[in-house]
């Protein structure tokens, strides 16, 4: 309690205690913000305020070091400051807090050569405390500024610095985040090229459904971005769109590219491709369920589809939306055995579908998708 009678000489010990434990509330919701924070420049906007809020101090400063250089990005304080400037480390307090890893107590900046007292002439300064956030190869370094002459106690001093400690923890934590979201951002684009590089091995068998896959997941995703779903979902939409015929590397590719109509033996071979397709995506690890999307993207509510005959909602609403974009993509592109049939005539054929064979709302959200003018890539 050393701290605490130097911070507040005069007070009863009731009022020491109560002064103690508000500050104490305060340096732990200042803690818990900089758990929370996810930028650089909430944490800043955290501790300048609670810099001032702990020390009663007439301005604060959150310097990061750059090389060479101390760039003061952020302030708090009666008047403006440096915000915003960057000053050689060897010319500036924070520079020297820094390189020698020590907290920086001054009563008068005019009484002390580690001041450049031109710079501060202009300004309100006339005592400062600046402590290193991270003791050691600090990161940058928090200042506070008095107006009068005054000499921060020990107790100021502490707080500063468990203040400093914290905000280095929430900078290091960013950091973490910012490689760990950028190594995950890297594995996702070397899963999504991974499920396109399959995709095109398809494509390869069949010339006449090239960019089938393709277009299809770009469908369903859009569709799924019509119903509110999630980024991440959608996305997942997207991959089981571009790998959903993936069993057809089973099928003899005279039979995919057959320009008549399939005998029944060709017909069964062909409907066994969702389940072929399940059985070699069914192992990999994805945060979807994309091998049980891919196996149930032939299925129809009325249970009129393969390989399951499921109905209603024992169908993935994930494979309802695919089914819905795998229909309409094969219906607006040519065929061997037919023509396309226009944007307007696959549209018509799904809505005279709508709510037996395939799902209303998918349905209804590829409807007004077309109407404001979406078209499918080459």
């Amino acid at each position: 309690m050393k701290y605490v009678y130097e911070y507040a000489p005069g007070l009863s010990r009731e009022e020491l205690l109560s002064r103690s434990l508000d500050t104490m509330v305060k340096l732990i919701d200042l803690t818990q913000a900089l758990a929370a924070a996810h930028d650089l420049n909430s944490i800043m906007e955290i501790v300048r305020h609670g810099a001032r809020d702990l020390t009663g101090a007439d301005g604060a400063t959150y310097v990061l070091r750059e090389g060479d250089f101390c760039f003061y990005a952020d302030e708090d304080a009666i008047q403006p400051l440096w915000k915003g400037s960057r000053f050689p480390m060897r010319d500036c307090v924070s520079g020297w807090a820094m390189e020698h890893h020590q907290t920086v107590v001054i009563p008068d900046i005019y009484k002390d050569d580690r001041v450049p007292h031109a710079a501060y002439e202009p300004t309100f300064v006339r005592s400062m405390a600046v402590v290193p956030i991270r003791s050691d190869n600090p990161l940058g370094a928090i200042g506070c500024y008095w107006s009068a002459q005054h000499e921060a106690s020990p107790f100021q001093v502490r707080l500063l610095q468990i203040l400093a400690n914290t905000a280095a923890i929430a900078m290091e934590n960013i950091h973490y985040e910012l490689e760990l979201a950028s190594k995950a951002g890297l594995l996702e684009k070397a899963f999504e090229s991974t499920l396109l590089s399959i995709s095109r091995m398809i494509d390869l068998r069949d010339a006449y459904t090239s960019g089938h896959q393709r277009r299809v997941g770009l469908i369903a995703r859009h569709i799924g971005e019509s119903l509110g779903y999630l980024p991440d979902h959608c996305q997942a939409l997207y991959w089981a769109g571009i790998v959903h015929d993936v069993g057809k590397i089973a099928i003899p590719a005279e039979i995919l590219s057959k320009p008549a109509r399939l005998t029944e033996i060709e017909f069964k071979l062909i409907q066994g491709h969702p389940e072929t397709g399940y059985e070699i995506l069914r192992d990999v690890d994805m945060p979807f369920p994309i091998a049980d999307i891919v196996r149930q993207h032939h299925e129809r509510l009325d249970g009129s589809g393969y390989p399951q005959g499921l109905s209603g909602t024992k169908i993935l609403q994930e494979a309802q939306i695919l089914a819905v974009a795998d229909v309409f993509e094969a219906m607006v592109s040519h065929r061997p055995y037919r023509p396309a049939l226009g944007y307007e005539a696959s549209l018509s054929e799904l809505q005279a579908h709508r709510g037996t064979c395939y799902d209303a709302q998918s349905v209804d959200a590829l409807v007004c998708l077309v109407r404001d003018g979406f078209t499918l890539p080459d």
